[in-house]
């Protein structure tokens, strides 16, 4: 069936282009402006250049333990031309990727610092903190993936998930996301993606899209396709949106669907409703996101639903 490898040859071929641009912009036979232009154009070409980079660092950290490192001959054709249009086939990447190991070796990694990230995730029901870059520092949710690299301004990608930005001074940085790209200025924001948009939530700062639209502090807007829609201010929405960082999930008038996909994405065992017509359900209260104990048993007690533990997971049905 073609959908059980399109994608996987899809990745293998991003890989493999991701190859071939840092090859080439370690021979300095590159248009560095291309390279950005091309890499920053779909969120899967910045994560291609980061696996890479990675994987290429790995190799260099390798060689070096085993004091292995020694000049290597070009492995890209020498006319540039040609080793800008011509994509390697597997034995060609991993040559270049020794070639690459051992300059960045020999050169103190000087090419890898100018061109690749740093990677924060967090599985399922993690949380993660990190001191990215002098003044920045990130707050991952549950199941999230950011890349960064530090820069005049700094920048950082939302790959998956959520997370809480803090810009500390006179710091500034550029975020990628699926939905639009923003300068953030010194401030504190959160940022999640939901489906292909993201939920910009300002606590302190202020943020400009392409359009140069103004997202100012207490504003929560979700951008998608560089369109920003702000979304409905009451009083507790960004105590709402930032709940998470606190383990707890804030509900204010929300649907049983709702509440039980907000606390799935920190369940490994997932929630099912198991009656559709229990999803028109309308529940308020604060529920802790590391134990869903609490939760079920105000579904029983206010509602009289019963929560039956499956082979994976809790199954929601009436009493």
């Amino acid at each position: 069936m073609p959908g059980h490898t399109d994608i996987p040859q899809r990745r293998a071929d991003l890989i493999d282009e991701a190859a071939a641009w840092l090859a080439a912009l370690d021979a300095g036979s590159a248009d560095v402006a291309a390279f950005e232009a091309w890499r920053d154009a779909d969120i899967r070409h910045a994560v291609a250049v980061a696996e890479v980079a990675g994987a290429w660092r790995d190799m260099d950290r390798l060689r070096v333990s085993h004091g292995e490192i020694q000049h290597a001959a070009p492995a890209l054709p020498a006319d540039p031309v040609r080793a800008k249009i011509e994509r390697p086939n597997r034995r060609r990447v991993l040559r270049a990727a020794a070639s690459f190991a051992a300059v960045a070796a020999i050169g103190g990694g000087a090419t890898y610092r100018a061109y690749a990230r740093d990677m924060a995730v967090t599985a399922v029901g993690q949380r993660k903190a990190v001191n990215a870059v002098p003044g920045l520092s990130l707050d991952l949710n549950t199941d999230s993936r950011v890349f960064w690299r530090d820069g005049t301004p700094a920048r950082l990608w939302l790959d998956r998930g959520e997370v809480a930005i803090a810009l500390a001074g006179d710091r500034h940085i550029e975020l990628s996301t699926p939905g639009g790209r923003f300068r953030l200025e010194p401030g504190r924001y959160n940022a999640r993606l939901r489906g292909a948009g993201c939920e910009l939530a300002v606590l302190a700062g202020g943020i400009a899209d392409g359009m140069a639209l103004r997202i100012s502090a207490g504003d929560v807007a979700l951008v998608t396709g560089g369109q920003v829609s702000m979304q409905t201010r009451d009083v507790g929405a960004l105590d709402r949106v930032t709940a998470w960082r606190h383990d707890t999930l804030v509900l204010n008038g929300e649907s049983l669907d709702y509440a039980v996909a907000e606390l799935n994405r920190y369940l490994t065992d997932k929630i099912v409703i198991g009656d559709p017509a229990l999803s028109r359900l309308r529940l308020g209260g604060t529920f802790a996101t590391t134990d869903p104990a609490e939760f079920l048993h105000a579904l029983r007690s206010s509602f009289g639903v019963r929560a039956t533990a499956g082979g994976t997971g809790v199954v929601l049905t009436r009493a």
